[in-house]
């Protein structure tokens, strides 16, 4: 799951800026609006022996955006830069047209942008969104694609690029992209395609603008008092890879978290999660244990204004069912709705395999902050 810890302090930004770009009107500042294009070229990371074998092929494709480069001074006091925030869409063939087809992606991106009045600059981009693919397993036509299974799944990509600024208008772009399709373990198999690729492009400046100047402030945004808040959650899931039936999962949790940091937080907590697709399992076995689990959990929180990105690490304190690891990770992004409710999603899993996405929400025993 390493793609999606490499971009978890920028996934939440595309959320917030995107809520944000408006008002960064507010004072005034034209958005310049930039388009550009890429061709890109790369491997699949053979990341489990089970996919080994259809790996060895090369993913190309090309990908076109548009996005206005954020000027106002709300996106200013975040990040003390000048974030690109757009949409993308990309085809990309897996080189392998009768098992894994090809991929046709729309995607929301954030691009914060530093030493842009510089001629040679580098920026980070991370980008994710909704994609089709036309070519998923079936256990009669296609069994040996378990990379994914569903039509619809969800694409992250986090990139490192170098630009070249030709005039005050147009620029060449060298980048280096981690690509990742999943389905979130919707439904399996969902091995997930992990796909590092290079590319080149070329990006216009619609309408140019000279940057503005602006002074960086040390105000913080968040409070440093300790927050407590309690969650629940749920979803459902498949068992195997041939089945429809999806049994429900559910699951409690309390947690307590602390700012250290400008806009990081720690948190520590634990969890109670019913999975009834385990109940299932161990009653076609013939056992007889208890299908429910408890763990404890600490990790890291990114607040982006109401929003939060959290990675956590989770070890299991009861188990009578055996898990796959004694450790799991979890993956979230929820929205503070109000001063005590939050709202959102979040992704449990094992190493690199997705067990389940679930909805969630709770209810803060302390009081939000004021944006």
């Amino acid at each position: 799951m390493h793609r999606i810890r490499y971009s978890a302090y920028f996934v939440a930004a595309l959320i917030y800026f995107s809520c944000h770009s408006g008002s960064a009107q507010t004072d005034t500042t034209p958005n310049p609006f930039q388009i550009g294009a890429q061709v890109y070229y790369g491997f699949i990371i053979p990341h489990s022996e089970s996919i080994r074998s259809i790996s060895y092929s090369r993913p190309r494709g090309i990908t076109v955006y548009a996005g206005w480069l954020l000027l106002g001074q709300k996106a200013w006091d975040y990040c003390y830069c000048y974030p690109l925030s757009g949409i993308s869409i990309s085809l990309t063939d897996f080189d392998n047209p009768e098992i894994l087809g090809r991929a046709y992606s729309l995607m929301y991106f954030i691009e914060p942008g530093f030493g842009l009045q510089r001629k040679i600059y580098f920026n980070f981009r991370a980008a994710l969104g909704i994609t089709y693919l036309d070519t998923p397993y079936n256990p009669l036509t296609n069994p040996s694609n378990l990379f994914y299974s569903s039509r619809i799944s969800f694409p992250l990509q986090i990139s490192f690029s170098a630009l070249w600024k030709m005039s005050s208008k147009m620029s060449l772009r060298a980048s280096g992209q981690y690509n990742h399709i999943s389905n979130g373990g919707i439904k399996e198999p969902n091995k997930g395609i992990n796909y590092p690729t290079v590319s080149l492009g070329a990006e216009y400046t619609v309408r140019y603008r000279t940057l503005p100047e602006r002074e960086k402030t040390r105000k913080d945004l968040y409070p440093s008092y300790l927050e407590l808040y309690c969650m629940v959650a749920a979803t459902g899931k498949t068992l195997t890879h041939n089945e429809k039936q999806r049994y429900p999962v559910a699951a409690a949790m309390v947690e307590m978290r602390k700012r250290f940091v400008r806009i990081n937080s720690w948190s520590a907590g634990a969890e109670w999660v019913s999975d009834y697709s385990i109940r299932e399992a161990n009653r076609r076995n013939g056992v007889q244990q208890d299908f429910r689990r408890a763990g404890i959990l600490a990790g890291h929180h990114l607040l982006i204004g109401r929003f939060t990105f959290y990675q956590k690490l989770g070890v299991y304190i009861y188990s009578p069912t055996r898990p796959k690891d004694p450790v799991y990770q979890r993956y979230g992004l929820v929205f503070r709705m109000t001063d005590h409710w939050l709202g959102g999603i979040d992704l449990k899993a094992h190493r690199h395999v997705a067990d389940f996405l679930d909805v969630r929400i709770g209810y803060f025993l302390t009081k939000s902050h004021r944006n």
